[in-house]
């Protein structure tokens, strides 16, 4: 596995250079089509929330590499009641796991698990809040001024990033008429039953035709 690199300077930089650019590129685009942000000037007044390139590499489906870099905040830079105001997000129990693991060893269930691509992307911000530009992404105004990206969705390590995608799934699906028992949402009718536990940003689906 080859090295990966802290700062965006180290990834252009390095023999895989190619594959870091093209992983930036496939963050840029996710941003641009989840209508993440708009481009802006900073408000007087305001204080922009700085942002970092995070560099990963992970082993896909054959074992072939994967390059990642996701655009996240630096959310140790928010402030309390102007960039985020409430942070909780619920998490599903260990034991609520087990007993779908369970569930599905005893009726010889098939258990689907999703991890949702870009998941914060999708969840609306809940504040007015102000973000710099990826390095090597900048966009300047038209004379030449400094802009920066006024949030439209969630961007990860944002402190309320978490509870912003919870709030959203959760509508979804009491929407969709789930009913809830913490972070598992069922859905039961003549048809089938449905069975979804929701860890973070990882799904794990149960379709049961009958238990019986």
């Amino acid at each position: 596995m080859c090295d990966v690199p802290v700062t965006y300077s180290e990834a252009i930089s390095s023999p895989e250079s190619q594959n870091w650019k093209s992983a930036m590129m496939e963050e840029m685009d996710s941003l641009l089509r989840n209508d993440t942000f708009e481009l802006t000037h900073l408000p007087e007044g305001r204080k922009v929330v700085g942002g970092r390139w995070v560099y990963t590499v992970k082993l896909g489906p054959n074992n072939e590499e994967q390059f990642k870099a996701p655009y996240v905040a630096k959310g140790y830079s928010q402030v309390l009641d102007i960039h985020y105001h409430e942070t909780f997000s619920p998490t599903a129990r260990v034991t609520s796991i087990r007993m779908l693991i369970q569930l599905a060893a005893q009726y010889d269930l098939t258990v689907h698990q999703m991890d949702v691509k870009t998941a914060y992307l999708n969840a609306p911000i809940d504040c007015e809040l102000y973000v710099e530009q990826p390095e090597g992404f900048v966009t300047m105004g038209e004379n030449g001024e400094k802009l920066v990206l006024k949030l439209k969705k969630s961007l990860y390590s944002l402190k309320q990033s978490g509870r912003n995608w919870n709030n959203m799934l959760h509508k979804y699906l009491i929407d969709e008429h789930f009913e809830q028992s913490h972070c598992v949402y069922t859905r039961f009718n003549a048809d089938c039953k449905v069975i979804i536990l929701v860890w973070v940003d990882d799904i794990m689906l149960l379709r049961v035709t009958s238990l019986y």
